[in-house]
């Protein structure tokens, strides 16, 4: 079937459809289009963010894994976008985030499965021409063996955002608390992964451990077999768009991550070449 420009404008909303009630009972983090002037209620606009990671509209024919789905609206608008297959992956539970209710009422053929970002696998799930990695990051622990486990299932692009640290405060003081410092071209050249207490970034959410600036984000994809760069950065956030290529031979053969019980575990061996 083809793409039409037409296909991205969201369909009327059904006969019968009251937004009050179909969004009640769910806390709605990010924000898209359902139907037309109807908003999925969160504050973190999907359209926005496809703008600055610079999605293509079209994406016929492509199959795509949207890491970290939560709500599932950034899959719902690669379906509406085209693409063939679409996997929502996410460690929540799809009825009480929503997922369920959005993927009815649009018809969608989008599936949910639950999993973690540290256990993808080929073997389970296939490969992908496209991979969203939308503000995951900074919420692992281990954001290393994550990008590894992303590049065993990337064919072909990957789209990531998350906060960075580059023009955010970042020192901690004597007091504890976040002091600024100025931009200086060997620390924004120099990876950096910051990490956080508690309640450090934000003051009602601690599940954030890691503050990356830029560098270290490329580095940490590059390390495991990405050619990536920064598209676009605003606040305390970036979007960053890659491919996959050939995993480094240090990974896999000359240091000690090429160990097979290694290799096994952060699922790169036997990566095809690409």
């Amino acid at each position: 079937m083809l793409f039409k420009k037409s296909d991205l404008v969201p369909s009327p909303a059904p006969a019968g459809f009251y937004a009050e009630s179909f969004f009640q009972g769910v806390v709605w983090h990010q924000k898209w289009e359902i139907f037309q002037g109807v908003f999925v209620p969160g504050r973190n606009s999907i359209s926005d963010l496809c703008t600055h990671a610079k999605l293509p509209a079209n994406l016929a024919g492509k199959r795509v894994l949207d890491v970290g789905a939560w709500h599932g609206c950034f899959s719902f608008e690669c379906e509406r976008r085209g693409a063939s297959e679409v996997i929502a992956y996410s460690l929540e539970d799809p009825e009480e985030v929503g997922f369920y209710r959005l993927k009815e009422i649009l018809g969608s053929k989008v599936q949910y499965i639950k999993g973690s970002a540290y256990t993808l696998s080929p073997r389970e799930l296939g490969t992908f021409d496209i991979v969203l990695f939308f503000g995951v990051l900074y919420h692992l622990r281990y954001p290393l063996l994550a990008i590894d486990r992303l590049r065993s299932v990337t064919q072909g692009q990957i789209f990531v955002e998350t906060h960075v640290i580059d023009n955010h405060p970042w020192l901690r003081g004597s007091d504890g608390a976040p002091t600024p410092i100025a931009p200086k071209a060997d620390l924004q050249r120099t990876p950096i992964w910051r990490q956080y207490r508690e309640f450090e970034l934000g003051p009602k959410d601690y599940s954030n451990w890691f503050g990356p600036n830029t560098a270290a984000v490329i580095e940490g994809f590059e390390t495991a077999g990405f050619q990536i760069a920064l598209v676009d950065s605003w606040g305390d956030r970036a979007a960053f768009q890659g491919k996959a290529i050939n995993v480094p031979d240090r990974l896999t053969r000359h240091t000690y991550e090429a160990f097979s019980p290694n290799t096994d575990f952060v699922g790169l061996k036997n990566i095809s070449k690409t």
